[in-house]
């Protein structure tokens, strides 16, 4: 009786097993996918060297991991606010040109950088990566150009955004700009594939809605109501989890890498007015 038993517990447990083996197997297959499709969905690097245009000048730095940072810094004054710009996912330095230009012009200060494998920087681009190169070039503002963080302001455009929030739980600084960002990377996937379940499976974070409502300093939101990338949804949570949001600057028309074009020399005067308010100290002109 127990044999037989036994036998019709083996004839049932095989199909449940041969399932259970298979589902296991292709858990693992798609995490090892979503794991090599991580850093390809979250980066697009553009390497190759593109000198500072006028009036920025170049500048390198070493990461903690000795990844050689390069990119393009503004003079900078004795007072004043002194911005450190992370920039989207997508090209180098080379296609905000005009974007950092027209800030200096317009009477900014500003330290810029290309990711790691972007630009003329070295490495390959990962999350801890681009957080280890917002932190070296942090440094560099400190110690090597000497400004303390009470001018200090960070502003990340889209994924600069989360790299932005990162460094300031990080390190000390007066106020944050974010443009055009996105809540987590994880909502970003589920929007790009909301078929698989590749939110479970990512290591990536990214995590904008953490961050943002750690942060105790200024938060300046600013996003296209026209984006096509990240909508203009994510920066209303955002802007309602930070603890002191300055403001939510909806750029009529706007949309994803156009916020400055739509809405011309305004701007860049409230951004510079922002930290002038951060900061209390009057922006220096080098025009």
């Amino acid at each position: 009786m127990w044999s037989s038993l036994l036998m019709r517990l083996r004839d049932l447990m095989t199909p449940i097993l041969q399932w259970t083996i298979g589902l296991l197997l292709g858990i693992i297959l798609l995490k090892l996918l979503v794991l090599w499709l991580q850093p390809r969905m979250a980066f697009y690097p553009i390497p190759g060297a593109t000198p500072a245009p006028a009036p920025l000048a170049d500048f390198t730095v070493t990461t903690s991991d000795g990844v050689d940072i390069r990119g393009w810094q503004s003079p900078i004054a004795d007072t004043g606010p002194v911005f450190i710009y992370s920039c989207g996912n997508a090209g180098s330095l080379a296609d905000r040109t005009d974007l950092l230009q027209s800030f200096v012009r317009a009477g900014g200060q500003i330290v810029a950088y290309n990711y790691r494998g972007t630009g003329s920087s070295e490495g390959s681009p990962s999350e801890q990566g681009v957080y280890a190169d917002a932190e070296a070039v942090y440094g560099y503002v400190r110690d090597q150009l000497g400004v303390d963080s009470s001018r200090i302001v960070l502003w990340g455009h889209s994924l600069g955004g989360a790299v932005t929030t990162e460094l300031a739980t990080r390190r000390p600084c007066q106020g944050v700009v974010l443009e055009a960002t996105f809540r987590s990377a994880k909502v970003m996937a589920g929007r790009m594939m909301p078929i698989l379940p590749v939110s479970w499976l990512m290591t990536y974070k990214l995590d904008n809605e953490t961050a943002v409502a750690q942060l105790d300093v200024p938060i300046f939101f600013i996003h296209g109501t026209r984006d096509p990338v990240v909508p203009i949804d994510d920066s209303e949570i955002l802007h309602d989890l930070a603890r002191h949001p300055f403001d939510l600057w909806r750029i009529e028309e706007a949309g994803h890498n156009d916020n400055y074009l739509v809405a011309g020399s305004e701007f860049f005067e409230r951004i510079i007015g922002f930290g002038r308010d951060v900061v209390g100290i009057e922006v220096s002109n080098h025009q």
